[in-house]
């Protein structure tokens, strides 16, 4: 019995930690860009309390097939079990997602506003943003190399912060 139960342990911790590797593992631009999405959600994290959703505007990156979209905001929407949209500020504001005054979102708003690849296609570097509201928001540069089949920030300089 003690050894079908450890079997059986073994085999769910084998299919989780697999699961859980596959968009690491993804070496294409939606694996990129969740690596660099998730790492600019965790920076200043006091901008996600009570986020009841996340929007993402990557209309001046390059083109990402619309499989590649759907993965990421597939992915976000699991993970932080939220709404995920790829609207833009000015169309957030117009499906009346911010509370309050016309600054102040209910959710996080990310921008990915430039993004480098390297010729191998091992290395990227991306501008990206999140916004909150006018007194809440952090724009950070990120660099990220692909090894051991994962996505891996090698650095993060904050360019701004309000």
């Amino acid at each position: 019995m003690y050894f079908i139960y450890v079997l059986s342990l073994i085999s769910l911790t084998t299919s989780c930690s697999s699961a859980s590797k596959n968009v690491e593992a993804d070496n294409s631009l939606s694996g990129l860009y969740i690596t660099a999405l998730e790492e600019v959600i965790l920076t200043d994290s006091a901008l996600n309390r009570s986020m009841e959703y996340i929007s993402i505007d990557y209309d001046q990156t390059p083109a990402l097939s619309d499989s590649d979209g759907q993965h990421i905001m597939e992915f976000l929407r699991r993970k932080y079990k939220v709404d995920v949209y790829n609207l833009t500020y000015e169309q957030l504001l117009k499906q009346g997602l911010n509370e309050g005054n016309e600054s102040n979102l209910r959710g996080i708003l990310l921008q990915i506003e430039k993004v480098e690849l390297a010729d191998e296609k091992n290395e990227g570097t991306l501008v990206v943003s999140k916004y909150r509201s006018n007194e809440g928001s952090i724009s950070v540069k990120i660099t990220l190399q692909y090894r051991d089949n994962n996505w891996m920030v090698v650095d993060l300089v904050t360019l701004k912060e309000s």
